[in-house]
């Protein structure tokens, strides 16, 4: 599943990403260059979120099998991978 909370504005979406951190916990944040310079966590179970602007990006994919693709890439990383794809394309319209 992938999901876009957009927010009134970036404090209501930052709120919204924190709540969503402490439904999803235990979450682990995503650091360093991984994060794109955005807020980012990530749960063992395939769910990655990233904040951007008053935007929250969700991506969950713990419907899926364990691993996933020929690569056998667990659900966390394809979710990371996905959103991260989407996140490279995102422009303000």
């Amino acid at each position: 599943m992938i999901s876009v909370q957009e927010s009134s504005d970036a404090a209501s979406a930052r709120s919204y990403f924190d709540t969503m951190q402490g439904n999803l916990a235990p979450v682990q944040p995503i650091e360093g260059l991984a994060n794109l310079g955005l807020p980012a966590y990530e749960t063992t179970g395939g769910v990655v979120v990233f904040l951007k602007d008053n935007m929250t990006l969700q991506v969950d994919a713990r419907k899926l099998t364990d691993r996933v693709g020929p690569h056998g890439v667990t659900r966390t990383a394809f979710s990371y991978q996905v959103a991260t794809a989407i996140l490279g394309c995102w422009t303000e319209h």
